[in-house]
């Protein structure tokens, strides 16, 4: 699976929303609401699956921004 799908399904599966509503240019917002406990359980949820520490406040706006985060994060 690529790191797209695998971010995706972390995503969708946090925002309880089928995968394919989480495209890449699409601002979460626009897929769910996002509160500070969501952004929270993504960062969780993608240091579990990817091994990264991830601060919640960079996760931007969209999946491609979260996408931009685990490129450039060390791994543990």
């Amino acid at each position: 699976m690529s790191t797209l799908e695998r971010a995706r399904t972390v995503v969708a599966d946090v925002l309880r929303v089928p995968a394919d509503r989480v495209e890449p240019a699409t601002p979460l917002n626009d897929i769910a609401q996002l509160d500070s406990l969501s952004l929270v359980e993504i960062a969780s949820a993608l240091d579990e699956e990817f091994g990264i520490r991830v601060p919640s406040e960079d996760l931007g706006r969209s999946l491609n921004d979260i996408l931009a985060v685990i490129e450039r994060s060390p791994r543990r």
